[in-house]
């Protein structure tokens, strides 16, 4: 199984999820991707809160392609991405991280532009959410 988790630019949310999840089931395929990648570098409080952590690096910020949707299961952090992708992508096998971790359906915030402290409430969440995977 490959999972991928998708935020919007692929610099901050889903860096951190695939960094974490690498890191916590080694013998699982993670990758991340944006909706709408600009930047080239994944955000510096992501990298370190990575670094800090002794985290798996992440893969380079990337757009999401049809090829990813063909065999992933692909994590978003909000119910906007993922109703972005099922318009993109129909047939792609989407859930938001809270839905696929513990069935429930809460957003994960954009901490962009935010302050380190924010970064670290994100971490926290996407943490709690991805050691309830079941792989």
């Amino acid at each position: 199984m490959k999972i991928i988790f998708v935020c919007t630019g692929n610099t901050c949310r889903s860096p951190l999820a695939e960094s974490y999840a690498k890191t916590k089931f080694p013998d699982v395929e993670f990758a991340s991707r944006g909706l709408m990648v600009i930047a080239g570098e994944t955000n510096r409080f992501t990298l370190d809160i990575i670094e800090r952590e002794s985290l798996v690096p992440p893969s380079s910020p990337e757009q999401l392609r049809t090829g990813d949707t063909e065999d992933a299961l692909l994590l978003t952090m909000t119910e906007e991405h993922k109703m972005a992708i099922q318009q993109r992508f129909p047939g792609a096998d989407v859930k938001m991280i809270s839905e696929f971790s513990d069935g429930s359906e809460v957003p994960i915030l954009d901490p962009y532009g935010g302050s380190a402290k924010e970064y670290e409430l994100v971490y926290n969440q996407l943490k709690s959410y991805i050691d309830k995977f079941g792989l």
